[in-house]
């Protein structure tokens, strides 16, 4: 075992390097899909998942949200702001009614909209890559690289859990509004929206050191952005070189500040995609962006946590 350890890291490198490539070759930027290095990080680097899910819901539910992204950035006559929401609303009900907390489902919906795709190209390479990435976690687990992990159904809220998910729902409509408004749109990047629907499960391990999380997402950020800064845009490298540098770095941050974030995966990956006028704003829209999400999953948690006092006093 101890002679394969850095095997996962390598074969998370190799796929994100094999999606920009082909990316490349084939002049079809919509193959790049940043979701594909979180679900990397989850289900090859991490220890253990970080959602309760199996393989075949992942498979389905990124199936799912890649098609009902496309719809709304297809058909919906809506603003952009509105387009984000809907698809971003979309996904929360999957995700509530999915059985798992497998939370990238977000991006998968709202990144088609936000970059205004229209081509089934997004869903082929989304699907495509997803059920690699599935491919060689199973594998690991057969040749006894990873323990194979029991899949325990996640059921929709009850009572006032419904409160947390609706404000959770509504803070990120909001967030999407003003970050469009304000013409900071990747403040509400799709993983960003991921991060924030996992800092306000009361349960999240990141929000439980906040300055480290928003620390390593910002890093991330900032390596995607600054590799292809570098590399490609100062020195003429092909786009696949910048991503395979910035993965490396991925790996190590990830490794240094002992976490596993898949949106800061997903971040890193990211900045292969945007426009290159952007790749110096971006990190500073990402780190004001995680800075504000963190803040309102650590203000929402002290204002339930107020209620609980409040409601023993009352009832004592």
């Amino acid at each position: 075992m101890e002679n394969h350890r850095h095997l996962p890291g390598v074969l998370t490198v190799m796929i994100i390097a094999v999606m920009i490539a082909a990316s490349e070759v084939l002049g079809e930027r919509e193959i790049i899909f940043p979701e594909i290095a979180a679900i990397a990080a989850g289900m090859l680097l991490a220890p253990h998942r970080p959602w309760q899910t199996s393989r075949w819901r992942v498979l389905v539910l990124i199936s799912i949200s890649a098609v009902v992204g496309l719809a709304v950035s297809v058909l919906l006559p809506l603003p952009l702001w509105e387009k984000m929401c809907v698809a971003f609303l979309l996904a929360q009900v999957l995700l509530i009614f999915g059985g798992t907390s497998f939370a990238p489902l977000i991006s998968a919906a709202v990144l088609p909209v936000m970059l205004g795709t229209q081509s089934l190209v997004y869903l082929i390479a989304a699907v495509s890559l997803t059920a690699l990435i599935l491919i060689v976690s199973f594998v690991l687990e057969r040749l006894g690289l990873r323990a194979p992990e029991p899949y325990r159904p996640v059921h929709p809220p009850e009572g006032r859990g419904w409160a947390r998910v609706l404000l959770r729902c509504l803070l990120g409509c909001v967030c999407i509004a003003l970050a469009v408004t304000l013409r900071a749109r990747y403040m509400a990047a799709p993983p960003m929206l991921v991060a924030f629907t996992e800092f306000m499960n009361p349960v999240s391990r990141a929000k439980k050191q906040p300055v480290k999380a928003v620390a390593l997402i910002a890093l991330c950020a900032a390596t995607g952005a600054l590799s292809r800064l570098a590399l490609s845009a100062a020195l003429g490298l092909p786009l696949t070189v910048s991503a395979i540098v910035a993965s490396t770095i991925l790996l190590w941050l990830l490794r240094e500040f002992g976490m596993i974030l898949p949106p800061a995966a997903a971040l890193t990956v990211l900045a292969m995609l945007i426009p290159q006028s952007d790749l110096v704003i971006y990190p500073v829209e990402i780190l004001v962006g995680i800075s504000v999400l963190m803040g309102l999953a650590k203000l929402t948690d002290a204002l339930a946590e107020a209620r609980g006092r409040f409601a023993a006093q009352h009832h004592s």
